[in-house]
């Protein structure tokens, strides 16, 4: 009975836990969910708001500069990193259809010029009518990590089109000017402040084709001078006026002392004024009637009365004895909701985006090997070899590394640093300078240095330091000597985090550089203890790495490091590379590969492992000229290669998704719906050899089971990138 009661006692407990992993799943999926549409309400918030605020710089004939600087400042006010956006202008062909220019971003325009107003699209010009922003946001889970959702991402996008031609107006100037200012040859031209800075309106200059009228008007036939001046100050005073209604004249000139105090006023301040645009005038004095076609803004530069009555400055005076100058403005306002003659004024709306047509398209690589042989040599050929150490923070812990789940050292007696000091010593003291051999020396990371500050990859914090690796030593046969590379790898000291792909790079561009000596062979020794977490130097303002191991993160900055190793391979650098310690954690693609004669990948998993691995590499490069196959590796795109491509949410699959000869492919058929995209499988087969091992990047460590090149595509219009890395699994090799 107590066997039974124990087996039911188990039982219970199994039953419990997996009721337990099922209750934070679906925790889980409610908090997460929750948050997801807080995230993609916030997200289309801020693609609205961007896209209004960037339609209205675009109405108002600002330059491409404001226009990116508005949306990125309404984007940002909403939550949203601005560098997560795309911000694109919009052109309207001749039946009507808007269309997104996506030959260029509006941050790819010359910042400081004056947006444009037309933009080739097939050959044709097409007038640009507002903007588009569109974009995506990447953020952590809550409870769903805990079921391996550790990331979700939402998009949104949104449409800002300015329609001009305001139908109503309120708050006007007692004042008004013909349509037919506007015309010239036929049709209406606009020469807005904004665009023509130096273009004078003139008006109330006795043109007015109303016998006894020079050009005030009235609101309510009240014509006297008192009344005038109180619209002038006042403008609420006109109240609001449509398109199609006829407003009464006043008759006089009416320039006295009152009148002139207040232009003097509108003229000092800078204050715009509204009138109403008419296009036929009847009646003659009070009786007179102005038929309203549209509405214009402007700027009242001058007023000229007598000669001893103007104030501002007139230029290109009529022959008139009065009249008043300004100058027409591009303005926006929620009441001119377009349709109606434009005179300038706009009404901006934001509408969903433009079009829904979307392509999948990507590029497809792969790491080829290629197998070089060298003839044998008897003599020495001298090399520069170029020693790269990793300093970071942990390489002060002994070779047992960090204790699992903690930041703390096992021991900081016999430090992985103090083991390498040793081990470079004695290789160094093995080079052969008195036959041509020398010697370089790079650590990383270099001091941190303070620059501008940006949002750091996954946390999302705001960081203002930069991370790379830094020359020591360039290429010398001062081996021992003062300031030798013996005594600079004695003052080498931990600092920081792991900007490897700085240093590789460093290393690489030293080697391709002028004090390397053309003939001798170029070597670089790259020893580390763990992952990259610090981008290339070549891209910075990325996660820095800080209390962070998420592979995730950290991945961008593996495949930086990853990069420029295969650059460096592939010009004929040949790359040593030395894990550091038990718990190394890094990438072992950046050395050269292993044949079945030559190794070039090393673990140190203790101080005298890694003196003898050191040996090895300074007795080889003695007669590393006679290593008679040396492989090659060479990023190249891949040819007719075939992909198999699922939408995970709708369940549509492409099979047989091939590449041109530049290893590109697209998809852009109907069934190209918003999702979640990846790619199942690729291959390629080149010289007899299959390349079907997708990598985070070419030459890069290999996807781990059930992971694919993923993207999300989000709802808007617009191409989505999905680019795939290959390797063989049975590459070409020395034998």
């Amino acid at each position: 009975m107590k066997q039974l009661m124990k087996r039911e006692e188990g039982q219970a407990i199994l039953i419990i836990a997996g009721a337990l992993l099922v209750l934070v799943a679906l925790m889980a999926l409610v908090v997460d969910a929750g948050n997801a549409y807080v995230q993609r309400r916030q997200m289309q918030n801020a693609m609205d708001s961007g896209a209004q605020a960037g339609s209205v710089a675009l109405a108002q004939a600002k330059k491409n500069g404001q226009i990116a600087n508005a949306i990125d400042q309404y984007v940002t006010a909403n939550g949203v990193n601005p560098n997560q956006i795309s911000k694109y202008y919009v052109v309207q062909d001749s039946s009507g259809n808007n269309i997104v220019y996506r030959s260029s971003t509006i941050d790819q325009f010359t910042t400081g010029l004056i947006a444009p107003t037309v933009l080739t699209v097939n050959g044709v010009s097409l007038p640009v009518i507002g903007v588009q922003v569109e974009g995506n946001k990447t953020f952590p889970t809550y409870l769903a990590g805990v079921v391996g959702w550790k990331q979700m991402t939402v998009n949104g996008s949104a449409g800002g089109f300015a329609k001009c031609g305001a139908c109503s107006a309120d708050g006007l100037f007692p004042a008004t000017l013909s349509a037919a200012t506007f015309n010239e040859n036929g049709v209406v031209v606009l020469h807005e402040e904004q665009r023509e800075s130096a273009y004078t309106y003139t008006f109330w200059d006795n043109t007015a084709t109303v016998a006894g009228n020079v050009g005030w008007i009235t609101w309510n036939s009240d014509v006297s001078n008192n009344t005038l001046v109180s619209n002038m100050n006042t403008p609420s005073n006109s109240g609001s006026w449509s398109v199609g209604q006829n407003i009464n004249g006043a008759t006089g000139t009416m320039s006295s002392s009152g009148v002139r105090t207040a232009l003097d006023s509108i003229i000092d301040t800078g204050r715009l004024v509204t009138i109403p645009i008419y296009d036929t005038a009847t009646g003659t004095g009070s009786n007179a009637l102005y038929h309203i076609k549209g509405f214009a803004r402007f700027r009242i530069t001058c007023y000229y009365f007598s000669s001893n009555q103007t104030h501002g400055t007139c230029v290109n005076a009529p022959e008139a004895s009065k009249y008043i100058q300004a100058k027409l403005q591009l303005w926006t306002d929620a009441q001119a909701e377009g349709g109606c003659a434009d005179f300038g004024a706009c009404t901006v709306k934001v509408r969903p985006p433009v079009d829904t047509t979307r392509t999948l398209k990507g590029t497809v690589k792969f790491q080829k090997i290629t197998l070089q042989n060298v003839p044998q040599v008897t003599t020495h050929v001298p090399v520069d070899v170029v020693e790269v150490i990793d300093t970071s923070y942990s390489m002060q812990c002994d070779f047992r590394g960090y204790q699992p789940g903690t930041s703390s050292c096992y021991s900081t007696t016999n430090g992985k640093l103090s083991g390498a000091k040793t081990a470079l010593t004695n290789f160094s003291s093995n080079l052969q300078p008195n036959l041509g051999d020398r010697a370089s020396l790079i650590s990383f990371p270099a001091p941190k240095v303070t620059g501008a500050s940006y949002n750091a990859f996954c946390t999302n914090q705001s960081v203002n330091f930069y991370q790379y690796g830094q020359k020591l030593l360039d290429f010398t046969n001062n081996i021992t000597g003062t300031n030798g590379i013996t005594t600079k790898v004695n003052g080498l000291v931990v600092t920081s985090n792991t900007p490897s792909g700085s240093a590789m790079q460093i290393a690489k561009d030293l080697l391709l550089g002028t004090t390397h000596t053309s003939g001798n062979l170029p070597v670089i020794i790259f020893a580390s203890d763990g992952r990259a977490n610090v981008r290339s130097r070549t891209i910075p303002g990325q996660y820095a790495g800080d209390n962070s191991d998420l592979a995730a993160c950290n991945q961008i900055s593996v495949d930086d490091l990853t990069a420029e190793a295969n650059d460096a391979k592939a010009k004929g650098i040949m790359i040593f590379s030395i894990a550091i310690g038990a718990d190394f954690n890094g990438n072992a693609n950046i050395a050269t590969p292993n044949t079945a004669s030559n190794t070039y990948f090393f673990q140190a998993t203790d101080a005298a492992s890694m003196t003898s691995i050191y040996t090895q590499i300074a007795n080889r490069l003695k007669v590393i000229q006679n290593e008679q196959c040396y492989p090659v590796p060479t990023e190249n795109f891949a040819p007719y290669a075939t992909l198999t491509i699922k939408n995970t949410n709708t369940g549509h699959v492409w099979t047989n998704v091939r590449t041109t000869s530049t290893g590109e492919y697209v998809l852009n058929d109907a069934d190209v719906q918003p999702g979640t995209y990846i790619v199942q499988s690729a291959t390629v087969t080149v010289d007899g050899y299959t390349y079907n091992q997708m990598t985070t990047t070419v030459g890069g460590d290999p996807l781990a089971a059930n992971t694919y090149p993923t993207v999300l595509m989000g709802p808007g219009s617009g191409t989505t990138q999905l680019d795939v890395a290959l390797k063989s699994t049975n590459p070409p090799s020395c034998h």
